[in-house]
């Protein structure tokens, strides 16, 4: 058994609408070609997350990936179909909502299954690339905003109505 204490993520690198409507499995398929293509034994990354927060397996957790130089035998890699222009965007900008739950999810399931896991970090804090196209630490602590209820909405409008004078 290895022992994980990262998580990295990363994004295909695809144009907006890159295989679209076409399964998860497909695309991650796809992204499995590319890499055996490479002469590696298999797809680099652990976990694919598609624009609709849907995920495919790739490589078996316990099987170090091909991600990331030097961080493959202690690290999960997680990649989320998308694109990166500059290290500095937003999450939003390049991903949708669908697939940040999905994300903050798929890490806390691992951080659960594996208490080693210490950090979460993006591909460009190790490389000189763009990927994944947003500074994963700000956004990984940055909390979701909290979802009101049906009755917390009614009540905001309740408390904030002025009647006409």
């Amino acid at each position: 058994m290895r022992k994980i204490d990262e998580i990295i993520i990363h994004c295909s690198a695809t144009p907006l609408g890159w295989m679209k409507g076409k399964s998860i499995e497909a695309q991650r398929d796809e992204i499995r070609r590319w890499h055996k293509a490479k002469n590696w034994n298999d797809i680099g990354y652990h976990k694919v997350l598609g624009r609709g927060g849907d995920v495919a397996m790739g490589r078996p957790d316990q099987k170090a990936g091909a991600h990331v130089r030097g961080h493959n035998p202690y690290s999960l890699g997680i990649c989320l179909i998308g694109t990166a222009k500059s290290k500095d965007q937003k999450f939003e900008e390049n991903f949708t909502p669908a697939q940040e739950k999905r994300l903050r999810h798929e890490i806390a399931e691992w951080r659960k299954k594996y208490p080693s896991i210490t950090k979460v970090s993006g591909h460009n804090e190790y490389a000189n690339k763009a990927c994944p196209g947003f500074n994963v630490l700000e956004w990984y602590n940055k909390k979701p905003a909290p979802k009101k209820s049906w009755w917390a909405v009614i009540l905001s409008l309740f408390i904030s109505y002025k009647p006409h004078q």
